[in-house]
Formats: C-alpha cells, structure tokens, sequence
C-alpha cells in the first residue's frame, strides 16, 4: 500500500562582498576557499517495516471480524523522522477507497459510514471519526504534535469502532483504503499565527461583478488577542443593487470542528454559526463549546468575530473551520475552496511554533 508524505526543504543562501577602501599603498593579499558545498536540509516521514527505517512509507495493517458496537485494535505502527531537520505532524487523511464500495444498507449508508477510525499518536489521541470524513475535503486535522527531532519515533495506534446501529447487511462486506500522515517543518506558521497575521482564507464561485443575483465572496482572517476575526467582502459590495438582494449577499455560514478524539466516539465538537444580518441575528448549534454571547458581529462592516477564551479554556489549541455563504434567491450554497480543502486549520496560539 503506498502511502503519501509532505516533504519541504530550506534553502540556503549566503552571499559574502569586501570592499576596500583608502589611498595608501599598503601590502596585500588574499586566500580563497575552492568549491565550497551548500546542501539543504531533507524533511522525511518514514515509518519502520520489519525493522528497517523506510522512508515516505509506514506498516500496513489489517483487521477481520469486526462487530458492531465492539472496538478492535487494529494495531499499531512506527512513524518516525528519517530525514535531517525537525518537523511537526498535523494531519491524517484517508484516500484511494476500495472493496464494497457500492453496497447501502437500508438507510443508504456504506461501510464507511459505519465504521469510526481512533488515531493515538505517542499517547495523544488526535483523531476520531467516520472514515468518510477523513477524506481531504473534510480536514483530517489535529493540534500539531510539533517538534519531532531527527530518529525520532513515534507510536501510531489505529483501533476502529462499527456503529452500533450497523446491521445484518454489513455481514462480510469490506473495503480498504490509504492513510496519510502529514508532516512540515516546526517553523512553518498556522493560519492565524503569529497574532495580527492577515490569512486570505479563498473566494466562492460566481459572477460578482454585474448579475446581482450571482454575487461572490472572499474572507480574510485575523487573529487578536481576544478573537478569531474572519472579514466578508462580498462582490459587488452589498450596497449597489436593489434591497430584494442584499439579504442574500450577506448570508453566511461558519462550520468548525475540533479533531481531537474523545472517548465516547464523537469528535470533540462540530458547531455551525449562522449570521443572518438582515435580521441581525446569530445562531449556533451543534456539540462544542461556543454560544450565541461568544460571537460578536459588526454588521457594517461584515465581520465574524469569535471569543477564544472559551476555546482555549476547552484545551483547544486550534479548530477546523469552512466557511460558505448563502444566497436566499436560489437557496445555493457556495462554499469557499482554498487549495482544495473545503476545511482549513486556524490556530489560537499566539506566536508562530
């Protein structure tokens, strides 16, 4: 089974000059160092196989007889840093489906629905959900595990959960699929950091220019030292064209989720907060920990604004987030893309790792 990596390299650059400046004519002389080598750092993910340092690749796993309602450890792998600079781990994704993928049960679900993936990584446990959610699209983020030094080894355990709920239809059906971990260097900045860092966050679909009734957005976030800010600017501003329309404009939605697993096999919280200016109301729903009073609106000016307090005081570190907007015309909703992944990680950290 071939698995992924996130490989990134520093480059290097030194310049030297001398320059000489006076009118005497004193003596000199000079001394020069031939073919001198600059080489840049190599960041590597591997794993360990039959006890032998692999790189981009760790042990596959296997597991039979699963039985609703019953975790199963699904055993555990090495992943360890086999190149030669420092990196931080932060995500895990599923890829390249295979098996009964074409088979329902009553209630439309596939074994992926029904089946949850627990992920501990050096005792941490940073992932639990569905394996149809951890498709790129939907994250697969944790809280980074940063500064894993070169050699370093870290134990990933994988148990699966089925769904108690899964019935008779599941007998003997199965599937396979890739996991990939992600790893980057411990300088590279989360979206968010350091404080006071502007963070374009992408721009829906959509005419935006001379069909009102096909308007488009993009959101730049920002953190402070008491908010998350995220700043909507609609195209066309939401005050040229008529009244009917500037309600749809100005719709929009945050969904975030927090990655790291609890025991009772939910993810630790998934919240959606809508923002309904025209009524200048706000509304969050979902299991996590913020209300309507943790979100402040400034209607003029289209901004989104969400207390970190409550969330760094439930132990987060930082949260998924996928913004979208929703016109009332058509009932569409058009859901801001940024390199591919409809999720984004933010941190509430102050500083940059």
């Amino acid at each position: 089974m071939k698995k992924k990596y996130i490989a990134m390299m520093l480059v290097v650059a030194l310049a030297f000059s001398m320059i000489g400046v006076g009118t005497m004519a004193w003596f000199t002389s000079t001394a020069t160092s031939a073919n001198n080598t600059f080489v840049a750092g190599t960041l590597t993910l591997g794993g360990i196989i039959d006890g032998e340092d692999v790189a981009n690749r760790f042990a596959t796993l296997n597991l039979s007889n699963i039985k609703p309602g019953e975790p199963r450890d699904l055993g555990t792998t090495e992943l360890k840093n086999v190149g030669s600079l420092s990196f931080k781990l932060y995500r895990i994704t599923a890829s390249n489906f295979t098996g009964d993928l074409n088979f329902t049960d009553t209630l439309g679900r596939k074994m992926d629905d029904v089946l949850n993936l627990i992920v501990t990584i050096g005792g941490e446990r940073v992932y639990e959900g569905k394996f149809s959610q951890l498709v790129w699209e939907n994250g697969g983020f944790f809280d980074p595990i940063v500064d894993v030094p070169v050699g370093d080894v870290r134990t990933m355990q994988l148990s699966v959960l089925m769904d108690e709920s899964a019935g008779n239809d599941f007998q003997g059906k199965n599937f396979k699929c890739d996991l990939t971990v992600y790893a980057t260097q411990n300088e590279v900045p989360e979206n968010g950091e350091p404080i006071g860092t502007e963070v374009y966050l992408g721009r829906t679909s959509g005419a935006g220019t001379t069909i009102p009734w096909d308007p488009a957005f993009s959101v730049v976030g920002k953190n402070d030292n008491t908010y998350v800010n995220f700043d909507w600017d609609w195209e066309p501003n939401d005050d040229v064209g008529s009244g009917i329309f500037r309600a749809g404009f100005e719709h929009y939605q945050i969904d975030i989720k927090h990655e790291k697993g609890s025991p009772d096999n939910t993810i630790d919280a998934e919240q959606t907060i809508i923002i309904i200016p025209v009524d200048r109301e706000i509304d969050v729903t979902g299991d996590g920990p913020l209300t309507e009073s943790d979100i402040v609106v400034d209607w003029s000016g289209d901004v989104v604004k969400i207390k970190k307090a409550k969330l760094l005081n439930a132990g987060w570190d930082g949260f998924e987030v996928r913004l979208s907007g929703i016109q009332l015309v058509d009932g569409t909703v058009r859901t801001i893309l940024a390199d591919g992944s409809e999720y984004q990680y933010w941190s509430l950290l102050p500083t940059a790792n």
